[in-house]
């Protein structure tokens, strides 16, 4: 297809000033060098025969030159004699060569002192000839214009479209862009002719061919853009970049099927997002979250009705204690508010609603421009229809939420496995969506209720792979757009693990290195949403989901220990409970025998000797100690026991110095030393090295033990 761009530039071996007698220096030194390593291998150059070939080559190079060079005057003479020239001196070089050595000082210099001489001479020659090298390109773009343009419009004709004039094309990111006139052919009549359009090119894939207005904005003004780059079937990764962004501009979350960036502004903006499970949402959740918390000027609460499994991988830097780079204390979560249940999700809502109205009484009119002091409050909801199928009270304040909280810098983001009434909360809630994302579904009927208006254009059982997506954005519409657009989502890996088992913390590490840039809600809005329970949102009692998810006390909420200067923030303080006492333990295994000793036929009664009656007692009283101090140590939280080889573990980080060591390597370890043991788990060892002061984490994976000047 199309490979040059739109306004050629001369090719630099042929016409550049500076680098074509560079270049032309260097093949001729080149031949030089190759010369001389035939003769050093003994073969005969046949030096006579050489020098009647240079002589030819320099008369022939000479009347080219002559007879291609226009006009009459010294200007021809100038171009003859100065190719005359030049391939003297190349070819009288070569011949000196060959019957001495191009090995040597003298021969580079001669070659290096000749681009010198003869570079301010081609700088005049070009000039002089600037008109003719100008009016070749133009030849050469015109017939590759024709070539490109008639083919089109044969095709075009073909298809039935009439009076539709193609002008000269031009790359985009993803192949190509066709301008057009159309003088017959309406711009929505041509619209329905993309598909026969694709078949009769016969080398596009489906849906290769967008349509779109033309910047002018007249009717008869289109642009016709063909993709010869399959970006649906890319993998585009979530780059890394952390520095700071604002939710005032459109925020990057992927790539749309022209090569251009798939932004979306989140401010004043309502969106739904609809796919089957397996499509990719979860992921672009993520995607989403991980822009959102780069903006200085924006606060994220989030419904997750899952059990908390997107909320909880950005939470556990925080819950857990984690140090960012520079060895600071993560002391607050990355999102502001999270629920996970329908009774607190009521309570965000109202809280979110009662956000908007507050600032909406505050304002002196118009709307708010979000700040650090003031951010943008964004209400992200997964498994919205858990929540809008069964709760009316919740619908009826989502409902007034959305229509109130556009002005006082209060959206949301909803996502569903279908775009019905019970996933949306209804029509009311579904009309005030200005942004529509629609996944990969089984079958195309479910785009109706997705994208309704536009059925007939749209697959999306024809997605390829999971994180494809088309979108309907107002903004877009409203500048000239034509329907729902194709588009690649980044990825982001949420895994756990990886195949060799290994453990992932791919969403927890940008946790950490977006954890300070997200600012606290406002103090006003902190008393609008007191009511609904703002300000103990994270106490223990409306936090126990997280403690059991990632496996901590329940004593105390996640976070509430900060102020000490353990490291771990969710460490639990539960005091063991009483032990029984100790004669019903001496009672209840006073029959106690080892596991391992096979059953022996019971004996005949005897009478018991005093010595017996003690052995055996003191057998029992012994497996009575020892199963107390089993229980006293079940009994002790897993936060506060310390692993018996924690210590040495700490001491091989220490040892490995800088080259570091993996959580994955000391496992292997404990496993190679300590056969008959356990392991501890990744998240544990992972645990002992971020509460250690001296350990830290310069890279994903890595820990190296780092003294400080105080130690």
């Amino acid at each position: 297809m199309l490979d040059r761009p739109r306004n050629h530039e001369p090719i630099p071996w042929r016409h550049s000033v500076i680098s074509t007698p560079l270049y032309t220096a260097a093949t001729v030194y080149t031949g030089g060098l190759a010369l001389g390593v035939v003769e050093d291998l003994g073969a005969t150059l046949p030096l006579g025969w050489m020098g009647i070939g240079s002589a030819a080559g320099i008369v022939a190079a000479s009347a080219s030159r002559y007879i291609r060079a226009k006009g009459k005057g010294w200007r021809r003479w100038y171009h003859t004699g100065f190719t005359a020239t030049w391939t003297t001196a190349a070819y009288a070089w070569l011949n000196w060569t060959a019957h001495g050595s191009p090995w040597t000082f003298a021969a580079a210099s001669t070659v290096a002192g000749a681009a010198a001489v003869f570079t301010p001479l081609y700088t005049v020659d070009r000039w002089m000839r600037k008109d003719a090298i100008a009016e070749q390109w133009a030849d050469e773009t015109a017939a590759l214009s024709r070539g490109e343009r008639g083919e089109w419009e044969q095709l075009l004709q073909d298809v039935g479209a009439r009076g539709v004039n193609v002008g000269k094309p031009y790359k985009t990111r993803s192949g190509y862009a066709l301008p057009l006139s159309l003088t017959e052919t309406t711009f929505e009549s041509l619209l329905g002719m993309l598909p026969m359009l694709e078949t009769r090119k016969g080398d596009l894939r489906t849906g290769s061919l967008q349509l779109r207005r033309g910047p002018s904005g007249y009717a008869s003004d289109a642009v016709l853009f063909v993709a010869t780059r399959d970006v649906l079937s890319e993998t585009v990764p979530l780059p890394e970049d952390v520095h700071p962004l604002t939710i005032q501009e459109p925020l990057t979350l992927g790539l749309l099927e022209s090569g251009e960036p798939l932004e979306i502004l989140f401010r004043q903006n309502s969106i739904f997002i609809a796919g089957k499970k397996g499509s990719g949402k979860s992921v672009f959740l993520h995607v989403i979250i991980a822009a959102i918390t780069r903006c200085i000027d924006a606060v994220i609460w989030m419904i997750d009705l899952a059990q908390g499994n997107t909320a909880k991988r950005w939470l556990r830097p925080w819950a857990e204690g984690w140090k960012d780079r520079s060895g600071r204390l993560i002391d607050r979560p990355i999102l502001d508010w999270v629920a996970t249940d329908h009774e607190e999700a009521l309570r965000l809502l109202n809280a979110s609603l009662a956000v908007g109205d507050g600032r909406a009484r505050r304002m002196k009119g118009g709307k708010i421009r979000p700040s650090a002091q003031v951010p943008a409050l964004i209400v992200i909801s997964d498994e919205n229809p858990d929540l809008m199928a069964t709760n009316a009270a919740a619908i009826q304040t989502k409902t007034r939420g959305v229509k109130k909280g556009r002005k006082a810098a209060v959206d949301y983001v909803d996502t569903g496995q279908r775009g019905t009434g019970p996933n949306t909360g209804g029509g009311e809630i579904a009309s005030q969506y200005d942004t529509i994302i629609g996944m990969k579904f089984r079958e195309k009927a479910e785009g109706q209720f997705v994208f309704p208006g536009y059925y007939s254009q749209i697959d999306l059982s024809k997605l390829p792979g999971n994180g494809s997506l088309y979108i309907l954005d107002t903004a877009r519409l409203q500048e000239g757009g034509i329907g729902p657009e194709r588009a690649k989502g980044h990825f982001v890996n949420d895994d756990d693990e990886d195949d060799h088992g290994n453990a992932l913390d791919v969403i927890e590490q940008m946790a950490v290195d977006r954890w300070d840039i997200r600012p606290d809600l406002d103090k006003e809005s902190q008393q609008d949403a007191a009511p609904w329970g703002y300000e103990d949102r994270w106490s223990a009692e409306r936090t126990g989901w997280l403690a059991d998810a990632l496996g901590l006390g329940t004593a105390t909420a996640p976070g509430e220990q900060q102020a000490t200067k353990t490291p771990s923030v969710a460490t639990a303080t539960s005091t063991p409970p009483d032990l029984p006492d100790l004669d019903e333990y001496i009672n209840r295994h006073r029959d106690w025998r080892p596991t391992d000793t096979p059953a022996q036929p019971e004996p005949q009664p005897q009478p018991e000797t005093e010595e017996e009656t003690d052995e055996a007692m003191q057998e029992a009283i012994a497996a009575a100690v020892r199963e107390a101090e089993r229980i006293a140590a079940a009994a002790v939280p897993p936060q506060t026991r310390r692993h018996p080889r924690r210590d040495e573990v700490i001491q091989w980080v220490k040892d490995a110095g800088d080259d570091g060591i993996t959580v994955a390597q000391v496992r292997e370890r404990l496993l190679a030393l300590y056969p008959d043991e356990t392991p501890p788990s990744v998240t544990a060892v992972q645990n002992w090295f971020a509460e250690h002061e001296h350990i830290t984490k310069p890279k994903r994976g890595l820990y190296v033990w780092a003294e400080t000047e105080e130690s």
